[in-house]
């Protein structure tokens, strides 16, 4: 019975291992990522067993399993697939990346760090939507994707200045502008060269593609930027730049095409309108001394009868060309096409990019060109040695005519020349005889600067593990840029013509170099408690020479070098050198996975300040509590709450120059021998400005973050503002530079991302910015305010910039009681109606108030990316509100009140006994001048809306293709606009980085639709 037994299991036994047999099948396919390229290293796993296998460099995999198996395919940075095993033996998949499974890796300074354990105040920009809406600039690609930092197009000329704010201003006469670091290297990014008329300055940031770029991420309070000590009060704007990674090459070609147009146009008076405009002005100005004779300058119109007159003015309305149309380009062009090859081993990654760029400009006379050659490489020497380094070469060329924002621009002169006038001569010569202003036209094409920058980035990181939790770096960085602006005006266009041509030529030579060693901590003291530390030395050197030359009287129009010119008008030059000696170091604790600690300490030493003040220090202190992650903490709504808060203290030490410490000697003869004399004073104690910023916030997940909210309230105070100091007359010196007065910011920041839909073939996440400042100047220590530009005013208890204007109340109007003080200097009906805020009875400084600001009390965006099936569309809207604009091209043209300048069809609206419903003063000769002042008839509400881009792409199925991705888009920029404003654009800012002098609107070029075309090509 036994032996029966063992056979019937026997038996069994055998038939099961028969069955098992029959089951198990061998498995096979290829994992690749949304662009169809192979991944290797990808773990397929049979659920439930240790039975596993890896892809291989193709992506192919092959595996043992039963038929009905669950296979799961996970990799870092996708989401995890699954996969039963049926009656096929091959299964192929498609990985998608998760946002999620990377934890948002976010570069925090020296370091990184994933955002769940971030205690300050960062912002990250997705670089993939940049270049989606394919911007020019990368400062652009901030817009709208970063509450508390305000980004303005100062003006629309090709590769004109892009500005940042990162809350608020600090600075009086230092940059107000962020700290760039690339790749772990601080960058020249200040204006550069402008052209010879005080045009839009140039933005050095231009230089960088845009493709090139990895992440953004914006250090915004103190905590998070101290580690950068000196020079971070502004914040740090920090830019990686992509890099390869292990498998077969990926190609990448991005091109468009499109086209560009002004926002708006000025409009501008025809010769009969200027010409009745003209007449009532010198009839109205006979009390100064004009006559019925002078009347039009047209003396077969004297005696003439109202009908006649105005019968001639119809029948001269199409005498003259349009200057302002003339000088416009009808779709004007930009084209912009890149490509990148980018892959590599396990111990060797590439990424080389290559791109090329042009804008004309959509006035006559502008253009600009960059090309871009980009290489980047990982090198693993050894399996603790590695090498990380890259470089980047940029050629820039930018055609500019005579510069916007001063009367000798192609803008500023197509405004204000007669309309009567053409531009050609009958023999198609240009008309150079004009009446008051040099020819628009001629000024455009003849009277051209050309400014060509070359840049080399470089950078270079050796990095070696001592252990897991040790290693060291040391890093290299170069930034060496290379300008050269050269302006020729020959005999024949109207800047040149009164001295036989003239020419000048500039060059500047800039090298930043740094170096920073570094020993990095990453240590599990247990399973709760984890450390990650960094001790650090830096040297950052920056040197700076440039040499300037001008000369005119030229024998030929042929020899356009400055050395042909004849008589010598000047030359100039100059060279400062300057070095940072710098201590890091930072320590962050996570205890139990929901305390978060982080300190740092960074010392600064400068050549640049005074003897008694060479070193500063800048600590900072940060912390993070998790109450999700509490035993106690069980809500279905909110799956993730972080509390944070911080205070850190940085400096700004861009006020002052290299050399502005010591005492300043210069040539002086005497007694008809050579000589030197003192003539600036030095001080031992003069140092950086300083900041301390608290910050407090929280940070949300809702249903399984389909909701995101970040909020931050921030309070920022910069001491030590750097003010020229007056001295007393006896001292033989009017003032020095110290450190005095106070200025504050605070306000409030929130974001809300939402997941509206998440579905396979249609997802929607809509993003909500929001931010408040409250700008202030809080103490300039006894020292009288003062005001720069047109009105903009440094005072205490006022905002930065505020407009220090008289305060208007319409015009008067017959029958109204004029002081009469001011009526012996002839103001009467129509002309402006000034407050007397004393009550002295006359109009003068004593009258001045604050009468607006430009800056707003709120800013917000709304970003929107909707997928459906192989449609994307993307779109964004940014809306600025309390802001104010001082209207200085309305100043200088339209209310001038006299047909020399006031040439804008608005200005036909001007006051006469029969139309006293307006603001536009009567034309008159006497009160010109009075009706012209500072007030607040100037200062107009810049609040505004913008449709800043739209962008539709459609992707080709992939099963079309049979490799990579091919997307086709449409794209256009500054599509809607709603504003008040009487100007072109509230956005326009004449003085360019200038935060005291900021929304000021002074002939100044707006900004331009784009509509681009283009295509995404991956394989």
């Amino acid at each position: 019975m036994k032996t029966k037994l063992n056979g019937i299991l026997t038996l069994f036994m055998v038939l099961v291992v028969q069955l098992s047999f029959a089951q198990e099948k061998t498995v096979t396919g290829t994992v690749k990522d949304e662009d169809g390229m192979p991944l290797p290293g990808v773990n397929v796993i049979e659920q439930g067993t240790n039975n596993g296998v890896q892809t291989d460099f193709d992506g192919i995999y092959k595996i043992d399993v039963e038929e009905g198996a669950v296979l799961s395919f996970s990799y870092v940075g996708f989401g995890t697939k699954t996969a039963q095993v049926g009656s096929t033996s091959e299964i192929n998949i498609t990985m998608i990346v998760d946002a999620a499974a990377l934890d948002e890796v976010v570069v925090t300074g020296y370091g990184s760090t994933s955002k769940r354990n971030v205690t300050t105040a960062i912002s990250q920009v997705d670089a993939d939507d940049a270049q989606k809406i394919s911007v020019a600039n990368i400062s652009a690609a901030l817009q709208g994707n970063s509450t508390g930092v305000q980004v303005t197009q100062s003006s629309g000329a090709p590769g004109g200045e892009v500005r940042l704010r990162v809350r608020g201003a600090t600075s009086v006469n230092g940059s107000n502008s962020p700290l760039y670091i690339v790749d772990g290297v601080q960058i020249e990014s200040g204006s550069t060269i402008s052209d010879s008329y005080g045009g839009q300055q140039n933005s050095a940031l231009s230089s960088i593609s845009s493709s090139d770029i990895e992440s953004i991420e914006v250090l915004k309070d103190a905590a998070a930027a101290a580690i950068y000590g000196s020079r971070a009060s502004n914040g740090v704007v920090i830019i990686t730049t992509k890099r390869g990674k292990s498998g077969k090459p990926k190609v990448s070609i991005n091109s468009y095409v499109g086209i560009q147009n002004p926002i708006e146009k000025y409009e501008t008076m025809n010769y009969g309108q200027w010409l009745n405009f003209s007449d009532d002005y010198y009839e109205a100005s006979q009390g100064s001394g004009y006559t019925s004779a002078s009347r039009s300058g047209n003396s077969e119109l004297l005696g003439a009868s109202d009908a006649e007159l105005q019968q001639f003015y119809n029948s001269v309305t199409g005498v003259g060309d349009n200057y302002m149309d003339a000088i416009y380009r009808d779709d004007a062009v930009v084209r912009n096409i890149t490509g990148s090859i980018s892959g590599g081993t396990d111990g060797t990654q590439y990424y080389l990019s290559g791109s090329s760029y042009d804008q004309e400009g959509v006035i006559l006379g502008q253009d600009y060109h960059r090309d871009n050659f980009t290489m980047n490489l990982n090198q693993d020497i050894t399996d603790k040695f590695r090498f990380t380094g890259g470089a980047t070469i940029s050629s820039e060329e930018q055609i500019v005519s005579n510069g916007d924002n001063n009367i000798y621009g192609v803008l500023s002169t197509a405004i204000l020349e007669s309309p009567g006038n053409n531009i050609y001569n009958e023999d198609g010569t240009y008309n150079s005889s004009t009446w008051q202003f040099s020819n628009p036209v001629q000024n455009a094409l003849l009277d051209q600067g050309n400014l060509e920058t070359f840049r080399l980035l470089a950078n270079a990181e050796f990095t070696y593990d001592f252990t897991d939790w040790l290693s060291f770096s040391s890093k290299y960085g170069l930034d060496n840029m290379n300008l050269d602006e050269k302006q020729y005006n020959p005999s024949t266009s109207a800047q040149g013509a009164g001295t036989n041509g003239y020419a000048y030529e500039r060059m500047a030579r800039i090298r930043r170099f740094t170096t920073t060693q570094a020993l990095n901590f990453d240590v599990d003291i247990n399973d709760d408690i984890s450390f990650t530390g960094l001790l650090a030395g830096e040297y950052n050197g920056r040197k700076y020479n440039f040499v300037s030359a001008e000369r005119s009287n030229f024998a030929s129009p042929e020899l356009q070098e400055v050395s042909q010119g004849a008589t010598v008008l000047g030359a100039d030059g100059s060279y400062n050198e300057s070095k940072l000696y710098s201590l890091i170091s930072r320590a962050s604790f996570n205890l139990y996975g929901k305390y978060i600690i982080t300190g740092s300490l960074r010392a600064d030493g400068s050549s640049k300040f005074g003897e008694n003040e060479k070193w500063g220090y800048f600590p900072s202190i940060s912390g993070g509590y998790i109450l999700s992650e509490e035993d106690w903490f069980d809500s279905e709504a909110f799956n993730f709450v972080k509390l944070r808060a911080s205070y850190g203290v940085t400096g700004n030490d861009t006020g002052i120059g290299a050399y502005d410490a010591l005492a300043g000697v210069s040539s002086t003869p005497y007694a008809g021998s050579a000589g030197t004399a003192i003539t600036e004073i030095g001080n031992p104690d003069v140092k950086w400005e300083v900041t301390s910023q608290f910050d407090i916030g929280f940070s949300l997940g809702l249903f399984n973050n389909v909701i995101s909210v970040e909020y931050d309230y921030f309070d920022k105070k910069t001491d030590d503002l750097l003010l020229n100091i007056p001295l007393a007359y006896s001292s033989g010196f009017s003032s020095f530079y110290g450190n005095v007065g106070e200025m504050s910011n605070r306000g409030h920041e929130v974001s809300l991302d939402v997941q509206v839909f998440d579905r396979e073939d249609f997802s929607w996440k809509s993003s909500l910015g929001f931010s408040t400042l409250d700008n202030k100047v809080t103490s300039l220590d006894g020292n009288s305010p003062f005001t720069r530009g047109f009105a903009s005013r440094v005072q205490e208890g006022e905002e930065l910039g505020a407009f220090y204007v008289l305060e208007s109340d319409g015009l008067y109007q017959e029958g109204d009681e004029i002081p009469a003080a001011l009526a012996a200097d002839g103001v009467g009906a129509g002309d402006v109606k000034y407050i007397d805020q004393n009550g002295d009875g006359i109009i003068n400084d004593s009258d001045y108030i604050i009468g607006g600001s430009p800056w707003a009390d709120f800013t917000a965006s709304w970003t929107n990316n909707i997928q459906y099936k192989n449609f994307d569309l993307y779109f964004l809207w940014a809306w600025s509100e309390g802001n104010d604009v001082f209207n200085s091209t309305l100043q200088y043209t339209g209310s001038a009140a006299n047909p020399v300048y006031g040439k804008f069809t608005n200005q036909l609206n001007y006051w006469t006994p029969e139309n006293t419903n307006t603001n536009t003063p009567r034309p008159n000769y006497s009160t010109s001048a009075y009706n012209n002042y500072d007030s607040t008839r100037l200062v107009e509400d810049g609040s505004f809306i913008k449709l800043r881009n739209v962008t539709l792409g459609y992707t080709l199925p992939k099963d079309l293709l049979g490799f990579g991705s091919i997307r086709f888009y449409a794209s256009a920029d500054n599509l809607l606009m709603f504003t008040d404003y009487s100007g072109i654009d509230p956005e326009v800012n004449y003085s360019g980085d200038s935060a005291v002098t900021s929304g000021t609107d002074f002939l100044t070029q707006g900004g331009n639709k784009v509509y681009k075309f283009g295509v995404n090509i991956n394989f």
